[in-house]
């Protein structure tokens, strides 16, 4: 099976989006950031967090602040919580206003959906009538449910299903 791809629009309310930090540039350091955030307990007290909204188990990776001379952008991994949530000691957070979502679906059977999610999703989206909507919050997010993505077996028969936030606005 090929790569499948469904696009949703919703309004999405203000979360304050905690976790840890990195800088994206010539060297990418995400998978290990997700390495040791799965692995050394900082999930585990994102997920204990009496603020989380976001469902037990799923992870986000948030993406902003991009810099064009530089070409960085800020990473984070982590948890959605209240707007106004507590942020722990060492934890990074960003609050995410009230906007119109875009949420590219993309469904196979490998794990490593994220890659050219960003397009994928952009081209779904204005095949739908919308485009990308930076005005508000110029971030782009990347969605890992526990149920449908962190708790699947990789045997290339089980189906992935990772999503691919970006804020969005009606064509002209």
């Amino acid at each position: 099976m090929g790569v499948k791809v469904d696009f949703e629009v919703h309004p999405f309310k203000a979360v304050r989006f905690i976790g840890k930090e990195v800088v994206v540039g010539k060297k990418n350091p995400v998978p290990e950031l997700w390495n040791h955030i799965l692995n050394d307990g900082t999930n585990d007290l994102l997920q204990s967090l009496p603020e989380r909204v976001s469902p037990k188990g799923d992870t986000i990776g948030w993406m902003g602040e991009y810099n064009p001379q530089t070409q960085e952008f800020v990473y984070i991994a982590g948890i959605f919580a209240e707007p106004n949530a507590a942020v722990p000691n060492g934890f990074s957070y960003r609050d995410i206003p009230d906007c119109l979502m875009g949420i590219g679906w993309i469904q196979g059977t490998t794990s490593h959906l994220e890659k050219g999610a960003h397009g994928k999703t952009e081209k779904i989206m204005r095949a739908n009538g919308y485009e990308p909507d930076y005005s508000v919050v110029g971030i782009s997010m990347e969605y890992y449910s526990f149920e449908k993505y962190a708790n699947i077996q990789e045997d290339g028969m089980n189906l992935f299903t990772f999503g691919y936030y970006l804020p969005c606005k009606e064509m002209a």
